[in-house]
């Protein structure tokens, strides 16, 4: 490839130069596949390999770029929102490549904050694209690239939890996926210091639905279940403390119940049994 040098190279020597460079070239990507855009406006895929790669150089850029200068590299990236979906979730998935290339976990962390707050400010809801604007803010929390995560110094999901919360409160409810995705989030090592905070913000949202609806996919209950039950095994004394915590529990159990899940009465019984 032509630009080789720049990508996988030691590029100019220059690192302002280089992310002057990368970013003609995105532009002039994200140019074509807006040319090329289907239905809602949704944006054609990057070019092979040219585009998906100018993506993964613009996701190590964002780490390296300095404190306050990180934004003028991402944000043109982002700033496409959902229509162009298929190159944000490549450009994230990036972002938290690099933490397994070695990049400084302190400015890793800096610009995944910000990159979250911008995907919960943006207005990602547009008609026929809303549900990747779901994808992608989940994306940008981390969810699914857990084992990333776990290489941040510690108590790192604490420092991350009003970002979390105020996604909860948002966007918790508005798709199944983010359901999904969230309790298998606080299944996981990193996603383990805020278990007790989601199941009350999971809740919050099962008593916001009707009683009488059901999922739509069959996966949901079965990570609520999951969830329960890993808290009931690993959190049992933080339960025992957190009266909170533990009517959540007892919330998410009844709920599960009142959907006829079979497991549910069990993890019922098991919560009786906390003290």
């Amino acid at each position: 490839m032509v630009f080789n040098w720049l990508i996988d190279g030691g590029g100019t020597g220059d690192r302002d130069l280089d992310t002057r460079l990368a970013l003609r070239i995105w532009d002039y990507d994200a140019t074509r596949a807006k040319a090329r855009e289907k239905k809602h406006g949704e944006y054609d895929l990057p070019s092979q390999n040219l585009g998906y790669d100018i993506l993964l150089k613009l996701a190590a850029l964002s780490i390296t770029a300095p404190a306050g200068e990180d934004r003028e590299v991402w944000e043109p990236v982002l700033v496409h929102g959902p229509a162009a979906h298929y190159a944000l979730q490549h450009f994230i998935g990036g972002l938290f490549l690099r933490l397994g290339k070695g990049d400084d976990p302190v400015a890793f962390e800096r610009v995944w904050r910000a990159t979250a707050e911008y995907g919960l400010a943006a207005n990602w809801s547009q008609p026929g694209l809303w549900f990747y604007g779901e994808r992608l803010i989940c994306d940008l929390l981390g969810f699914g690239n857990e084992d990333a995560l776990s290489r941040l110094n510690s108590d790192a999901a604490l420092r991350m939890k009003d970002v979390y919360e105020c996604w909860a409160a948002a966007h918790l409810a508005r798709d199944e996926e983010c359901v999904t995705r969230f309790c298998h989030f606080l299944t996981t090592k990193f996603g383990a210091p805020l278990r007790l905070d989601g199941l009350r913000w999971l809740a919050v949202m099962l008593k916001e639905r009707e009683p009488s609806n059901r999922w739509y996919r069959e996966g949901t209950n079965d990570a609520l279940v999951e969830l329960v039950a890993v808290a009931l095994s690993s959190d049992a004394q933080g339960l025992s403390q957190h009266a909170q915590a533990r009517q959540a529990l007892v919330e998410i159990a009844a709920a599960l119940a009142g959907m006829n899940i079979p497991v549910a009465l069990a993890l019922q019984e098991r919560i009786k049994q906390l003290r």
